[in-house]
């Protein structure tokens, strides 16, 4: 009961705490409007009889009525359901529609967001008598489901491109969401960053079948991206695979969406979900917001064993890091986190003491003590539950969690994706300002170019610690080079000058 009280506590203390409404930062459009749309396409395992088949990939889209910018960012959500389609998971959640991607999803539209409620591909056998078979079923559920997170943002990216952006969104400025399973594919998409992560992990072993055959491979299962590996136009069983896994040869394993448009996203954020194997953590990450109920039984907050959450069937599987270790990983080795650290009014919240309060020192990270009735996610709730789940029914409190999460999350969102104040300042980004980065991620030297009309008067480079490494002074020009120097590889901001204001941009150097 005691963290229920502080979740209502600071529901009610937000409040009191908007000075002015700031797109982004508060909730500014009364009303929001829905879509269901296709975002690609792909095949699926998850069939009795083995046979593949072609999914259609769905999102709800949410937008804020009435609102007429073009330049939104764009939140990638994703619904729990243990990779098994609801009512089937035996759980009380499982679909785009749960009261919980509606509730958060309709709040970010209000703020001024667009949100992409999405759909993936399902299928597991948490239930197989082997250990072994139950991992390797596991891996490739969320390989696919990483798969259609990137097919996704690369939708976003193309339909700019190429279809006159029909959302009005930002192609720079993308995050995922995610909250049980769909927090493992938002972890998932912010961290893996190469195939060859499935077979050298910090665990060794842990995502091999025999010790020369990994668990995922891209020839079948299609590369990190979703795509099929060049020079293959489509991933096929033949009779090795068929030999593995009983998908017939011949069947159609992967085929490609959206080829040659980045996957790249600027944030993650994850609810009670976990990072498969620590070796895909890496100074690349991009920033990393956790919220982890400690007493969870089910997924560790720090590293250790996981069980299927299919009752009553609880086997284990393998270890995993929750919320705790991710973000000790990050403090420790990475600092990816560091944007979070820089002391201003932007990050002046009361959600953000509170946290730093019980974190640890660990920036990002939210831990859920004592919540009601020890509940592993109790920001879900079920208006109908079904007969054969106990699931929460209460409104009220989790409502209460997510005004916590809002809370914490607003500034952090606003910070990492460049909407609000700039690291090491107070000053207010102009998003609507067009500047082109190429390439990015780039190797050594990165070309800024914006319209005609504009004149870049300068322009600052800022390390994730909000330490300027580079700086180019006395433009007075629409195209400018930078130069990388000598610096590490790494994720750094970019602060551009000119007459009509600042615009800010990630730039990622390999």
């Amino acid at each position: 009961m005691k963290y229920t009280i502080y979740a209502l506590f600071f529901s009610f203390l937000s409040s009191l705490t908007i000075v002015s409404a700031q797109r982004y930062e508060q909730e500014m459009f009364p009303e929001v409007s829905t879509e269901l749309a296709v975002y690609g396409s792909n095949f699926s395992t998850y069939s009795i009889l083995h046979n593949t088949f072609r999914q259609t990939l769905t999102m709800c889209v949410y937008r804020p009525a009435g609102d007429t910018v073009s330049n939104r960012p764009v939140v990638i959500y994703l619904h729990t359901g243990n990779f098994i389609p609801f009512p089937h998971n035996a759980g009380c959640y499982g679909t785009i529609d749960d009261s919980v991607c509606v509730e958060i999803a309709s709040r970010l539209a209000k703020m001024g967001f667009v949100v992409a409620v999405a759909n993936y591909r399902l299928g597991w056998n948490p239930l197989a008598s082997s250990e072994l078979i139950r991992r390797f079923t596991l891996a490739n559920a969320v390989y696919r489901g990483v798969q259609d997170v990137r097919t996704c943002i690369r939708y976003f990216r193309k339909s700019v491109a190429e279809d006159g952006n029909p959302w009005g969104v930002d192609p720079e400025k993308i995050m995922v969401w995610g909250h049980g399973t769909g927090g493992i594919l938002a972890v998932g998409a912010a961290t893996l960053n190469d195939p060859a992560e499935w077979i050298n992990t910090a665990e060794p072993g842990k995502f091999m079948i025999i010790p020369s055959v990994p668990m995922v491979m891209p020839v079948y299962n299609g590369d990190i991206y979703g795509n099929p590996p060049a020079p293959q136009t489509v991933c096929l069983a033949d009779s090795f695979y068929n030999s593995l896994i009983g998908v017939p040869v011949g069947d159609t394993m992967c085929v490609a969406n959206h080829v040659g448009y980045s996957s790249d996203i600027s944030l993650a954020l994850n609810m009670g979900g976990y990072l498969m194997d620590d070796a895909w953590l890496d100074s690349l990450t991009p920033p990393l917001i956790s919220f982890h109920v400690l007493s969870d039984g089910f997924i560790p907050c720090e590293n250790g064993q996981m069980g299927p959450l299919i009752p009553p069937h609880f086997e284990t599987i393998m270890n995993v890091t929750g919320g705790c270790g991710i973000h000790t990983l990050i403090e420790s080795s990475y600092h990816n986190n560091e944007i979070f650290k820089v002391a201003d009014d932007c990050l002046n919240s009361p959600f953000i003491q509170a946290a730093d309060a019980v974190n640890g020192g660990r920036a990002g990270f939210y831990p859920f003590i004592g919540t009601p009735g020890n509940q592993k996610a109790p920001w879900e709730w079920a208006a109908v539950p079904p007969g054969n789940a106990n699931c929460n029914a209460n409104s009220v409190t989790a409502r209460a969690y997510i005004d916590t999460i809002m809370g914490y999350t607003t500034p952090l969102v606003c910070r990492a994706l460049l909407l609000c104040c700039l690291v090491g300042t107070k000053e207010q980004v102009k998003t609507e300002i067009p500047l082109s980065l190429t390439p990015n991620p780039a190797w050594q030297e990165v070309s800024f170019t914006v319209p005609g009309e504009y004149l870049m008067q300068a322009i600052e480079m800022y390390d994730a610690s909000g330490r300027m490494v580079r700086s180019l002074n006395d433009l007075n020009d629409s195209s400018a080079q930078l130069d990388r120097g000598n610096l590490p590889a790494g994720i750094y901001i970019v602060k551009v000058y000119l007459a009509a204001g600042i615009v800010a941009r990630k730039v990622v150097f390999e």
